[in-house]
């Protein structure tokens, strides 16, 4: 029984290339929809030059530090309900 849990430990775990491909193809998907978002925006060329380089070269902290300016208030009121026509 000891050897059945052992193979699911942390231990056990096994970092390939094929982990480290599959991570950064998350990533870049991810990313695309980002920088996809970010030009949907109506942002001026500066605010999205630099929300798109803030997002490339501080990879986590950028992708969170945008995430507040993606949402749209305007499009949750109408999915979830809130704000509509009486």
């Amino acid at each position: 029984m000891s050897d059945i849990l052992n193979r699911f430990s942390l231990d056990a775990a096994k970092f390939n290339s094929q982990i480290l491909i599959c991570l950064v193809l998350v990533w870049l998907v991810v990313l695309g929809t980002a920088v996809s978002s970010v030009m949907s925006r109506p942002f001026t060329k500066k605010q999205r030059v630099f929300w798109i380089l803030l997002m490339l070269f501080v990879p986590v902290f950028g992708l969170l530090a945008y995430l507040p300016f993606s949402a749209s208030v305007g499009k949750h009121e109408a999915n979830f309900g809130f704000g509509g026509k009486k």
